[in-house]
């Protein structure tokens, strides 16, 4: 298949014309040489939902499971509540069973119930497992779909069951190994069984030494797992080590993608708002909360400043100077946050790590502020000619620099400590804590040398 973007499409047929003429036998012409995930996109910029089923009705039902796995959570939600039960059925059953459950995960339970018992047994029985774990753990994401065999199967045995079960398997990367008993003894990669003649036990030459995770594993740790290890398959086993199912890497990938979106909207304190889906109502819901209380903070600010009016009454220039103190701590803060809060989601704030990343962030930071006190010193002074003024804007930005490293710091500590996420909005805390130390520590030098 060949995967040409929308745009290109759009150059020689309008797909949305056409399906609002009602032309379906030209629309199905357009897109009958589209990757899935062309189409996924193609569906996505429709955006009305009539308009999202009409293309959908035109795919086949293996097509249109590939396009649903693609499509966004906003399409998904779309065509889920206008599918018929039996067409959402004839999907589900073509689908992974990873991706079955997540699609069912979001429906009403009546809806859930109804489609599941639609389903044929086998699907049925390994999706309703499915569903029981948590959507961000190892059980969560997996699929149940896997290639295990006996230590004394043979390699033919093995290929032969392979290609028994070739509809179940679409990325078969390694064979799991167990005991009778589903335990996991190793595994061997695809490819090895191109190495061996056709009677060899797989005892005599598969790897005893298995990466696997436990089904109750966060997505999160299962993602640095892959990474420490360059591993495109590994095996998800019980609290007895029997084999239960499997996460490849294209699973990880969408983690990784995941985990990284929700802890950037965390970081600006917007919650795990959705770019496309959310409503306005939503938007306000997940964002109204942190903007109260940034509003509170920075009255606590105003506060600081209006204890000092006759120092700012004095010299004017103040109000001015000590808003680059408040930026630049606030940005350095922010800096310090950013790299704590990235070094605990890749597991690097622990131990000696751990240590050495907070030294390296307070020698930085007195640097840094050094340099920059000398400097902001020295032009306050060539503006001005006031030495005073000039010593207090330096030692104040040099004063909050520390201070913003270490509240950068102890913020994403802090909330780890207490099983919190890092990311949760550690910049309105930053922001709001080297606003209130900036404008102190400047105006109160400053009141003091008047």
């Amino acid at each position: 298949m060949s995967t040409p973007a929308e745009t290109e499409i759009a150059d020689h047929v309008d797909l949305r014309s056409l399906l609002e003429a009602g032309d379906e036998a030209a629309a199905r012409a357009a897109i009958s040489d589209l990757h899935p995930a062309d189409l996924a996109d193609l569906l996505d910029a429709l955006e009305e939902p009539e308009r999202q089923l009409q293309l959908f009705r035109l795919l086949d039902p293996e097509t249109a499971s590939e396009v649903v796995r693609e499509a966004s959570d906003h399409s998904k939600a779309s065509l889920v509540d206008l599918l018929s039960d039996a067409r959402l059925s004839a999907v589900i059953e073509r689908l992974d069973t990873d991706d079955a459950a997540d699609l069912l995960g979001h429906l009403e339970e009546d809806r859930k119930d109804r489609l599941l018992r639609r389903a044929s047994p086998e699907v049925r029985r390994n999706v309703a497992g499915l569903l029981t774990y948590p959507e961000d753990t190892a059980g969560g994401i997996m699929k149940t779909e896997v290639a295990t065999a006996t230590t004394s199967d043979t390699v033919r045995e093995v290929i032969d069951s392979i290609r028994r079960h070739s509809d179940d398997f679409h990325d078969v990367h390694d064979v799991f190994v167990t005991d009778s008993r589903r335990r996991l003894k190793g595994h061997l990669p695809l490819r090895d069984l191109l190495l061996y003649d056709d009677e060899t036990p797989l005892e005599r030459f598969m790897r005893e030494e298995t990466i696997s995770v436990e089904v109750g594993m966060d997505q999160e740790e299962v993602a640095r797992i892959f990474e420490k290890y360059d591993l495109v398959s590994v095996p998800v086993v019980d609290a007895l080590g029997r084999v239960v199912g499997r996460i490849t890497v294209d699973d990880i990938v969408d983690v990784i993608s995941e985990e990284a979106t929700e802890d950037i909207l965390k970081l600006a304190g917007v919650g795990v708002e959705s770019f496309t889906g959310a409503s306005p109502v939503d938007a306000v819901r997940s964002r109204l909360p942190w903007l109260v209380f940034n509003f509170f903070t920075a009255g606590f600010s105003a506060l600081i400043i209006a204890q000092f009016e006759d120092t700012i009454r004095q010299v004017a220039v103040a109000a001015a100077l000590m808003t680059v103190i408040s930026a630049m701590a606030g940005n350095a803060g922010t800096q310090t946050m950013t790299v704590l809060v990235r070094a605990i989601a890749l597991g690097e704030a622990r131990g000696p790590q751990a240590r050495r990343l907070l030294a390296r962030e307070a020698l930085t930071s007195l640097i840094n502020g050094a340099l920059l006190g000398l400097s902001s010193a020295l032009i306050v002074y060539l503006w001005r000619g006031e030495a005073r003024l000039a010593i207090v804007m330096g030692f104040a930005l040099l004063v909050n620099l520390q201070v913003s490293a270490a509240v950068g710091t102890l913020v994403p500590l802090l909330l780890r400590s207490f099983a919190l996420d890092p990311a949760v909005s550690s910049s309105v805390l930053v922001t709001a804590a080297t606003d209130w130390a900036g404008f102190f520590v400047f105006l109160a030098l400053l009141s003091v040398l008047l």
